[in-house]
Parts: C-alpha cells; structure tokens; sequence
C-alpha cells in the first residue's frame, strides 16, 4: 500500500526536514514512528527539502507499508507517537503511480515579517523594527515571477545543479495589521533561493536596493552576485499541490501537461522522471504514445505495461516523422 501523508511541524527544534543520521531531522522523527507502529524500516519520500528552522503547514510525504490500516486510524496512530511539534494532518491511500517528490506541479512558501514585536510569532515570523517600503518591495517582486536564471539568488552549487533556471508563477503580498506576508507560487526552488529573494525585498524595503539592482543581478548570474539570505524561521511551506500521473517508473513517467510544457490541445506528455524533460506526448483518444527522438523508445516501452494496466486499454508508441 502506499499512502500520502500531509504534515504540519514547527521547525525550531529540528535540523531540516532530511536525515541526518542525528535523530535531528523531521524526515527521522517520522520514519522512528512509523518502525513503532510497523516493525519495519521505512524510509519516507518527501516533497522536498526544508532548512534546519524552516516551518510547514503543508508539507507532503508518501510511504510504503504492506501494513494496511483505515486512514482515520493511521493518522491517530502517528500523532499518537509524534512530538507536539509535528503534526499529520491528513492520510491518504494512493496509487503506486503518485509520488511525492517527481509528481509535485506547484508549491507555495510563505514568508512571515513582523514589523511589531510578538512573542508568540518568534519562531513563524522575522521581527524588522524598521519600517518597510511595501510598495517599493511589491513592485520589485515582479521582476521574480516567470522563467529566469536564480543563479545569484540560490546557494545550490552549479555543479550540482548546472541548470539554475526556474519558474516563479506568482508572487503575492499580505497586509495583517504590521505582519506582511509574502507568498511564492512556483513548480520547484533551489536551496536557500526564497530566502534570498526576501533577503533582496527586505533590502529594497530599507531603501538599500531598487528594482533595478535586481533587474541586473537576474540578467548577470553569479554565485557572487548577492550574498544576503533571510533568517529560516520566517520562512513556511504553506502547501503542494499535484499534477496526475498515468505511469511512473524510475526513469520516466507519463503526466498532465503543465503550462510549462508549451504543448497544446494535449493533456498527458512523456518525461524523464528527474529532471522532467519532454520527450513526447500521450493521445489519450487514439492510445498513443508520440515520441519525438528514436532514442526515447525502449524507456517509452518501460512505461506501457502500467499505462496499459492503469487504462485497461492496448497502448501503441509512434515515433513522430
């Protein structure tokens, strides 16, 4: 069985979301509840990482057990066992073709600024006793939203990540009372990359920035452009959001087509699985799988059999002239 699991946590307590071999991390908390209930190792997948301090409402793990228990009960059991610092919102029995890291289509974080000191809010929000240009610091966030390289504003190292480009959907502001809250909606994000772009925000907000220097720093890439990084505790991951899958395996999969895509009138392409490459699409009417390269064949015929199971249909593969 598999089963998705929505959790909530407060991340002051904890080194990340990841393993880290020290009992520190949410991802072990997790998986030392479920050997409890289960006598079994089982490792967690996560939707992604979040930094040592970082907080979730929204945060989305998938697990595989031949244990099978009701939802209702499996959300008891685990909050049974989890500090009060964590905690499972929602369980849900899924198909083997959900994950919950390769099928995420959108997350949202949100950062949370107090300009007036709260107690209560020390470990969800960044206390700035100066005031904030608001306008300035929205009109700036424009210059974020859509496909640009975030080389100067990530600390993922090119030679991990050689491709620093991403799409930043919307980005959108909050006014509550003297809190303001800053959203970011985009497919995926590079590490500490939400964080420097509040770090660039908060400097236009204190007059030390414009718009400008961002427009400059976006279109001249750099690991040395900007150095800056916002404190982790402000920072949340509000919520993911999935795109569905036909078929899924190790190296590709067969999903719904996303804006991105640039693929019309189609509703299923054929992708590698890491990095989501296109290579074809899914006619859903004629039982088809488009490819565009000869080379993507044989990994298109990996994906057939459960495609086919899935469908309860005959699926064929044509190499488009």
């Amino acid at each position: 069985m598999r089963y998705k699991c929505t959790v909530a946590y407060l991340g002051a307590n904890y080194e990340g979301w990841q393993t880290q071999k020290r009992n520190t991390s949410i991802q072990e908390i997790i998986e030392a509840v479920l050997y409890k209930i289960t006598n079994q190792e089982i490792i967690i997948v996560g939707s992604g990482r979040t930094d040592a301090k970082v907080n979730a409402k929204g945060q989305v793990f998938h697990f595989d057990t031949d244990l099978v228990m009701d939802e209702y009960k499996w959300k008891g059991a685990l909050n049974a066992y989890l500090p009060d610092d964590i905690y499972i919102n929602n369980v849900e029995e899924v198909e083997d073709t959900f994950h919950a890291r390769y099928a995420v289509k959108k997350k949202e974080y949100i950062y949370h600024i107090m300009q007036e000191y709260d107690v209560f809010k020390k470990d969800i929000a960044l206390y700035i006793p100066y005031q904030l240009d608001i306008e300035a610091m929205q009109e700036a966030s424009k210059e974020f939203i859509g496909e640009h390289d975030f080389t100067s504003f990530n600390a993922s190292s090119l030679e991990e990540y050689p491709n620093q480009t991403r799409i930043i959907d919307d980005i959108k502001f909050e006014i509550d009372n003297k809190d303001i809250l800053i959203s970011f909606i985009g497919k995926g994000f590079l590490r500490y990359m939400v964080r420097m772009m509040i770090a660039a925000l908060i400097e236009v907000g204190r007059g030390a920035m414009n718009k400008e220097d961002i427009i400059e720093l976006l279109n001249k890439p750099s690991k040395k452009g900007f150095a800056k990084n916002a404190e982790a505790h402000g920072l949340c991951l509000n919520r993911v959001e999935y795109f569905d899958i036909l078929a899924l395996n190790e190296l590709g999969m067969i999903r719904e087509v996303l804006d991105q895509d640039k693929i019309s009138d189609k509703e299923y392409v054929f992708t590698t699985r890491n990095t989501q490459e296109v290579l074809g699409y899914f006619d859903n009417i004629k039982n088809i799988i488009y490819i565009y390269q000869k080379d993507n064949i044989d990994l298109a015929k990996t994906l057939i059999n459960d495609l086919e199971k899935r469908l309860n249909k005959n699926i064929d593969i044509e190499l488009i002239a």
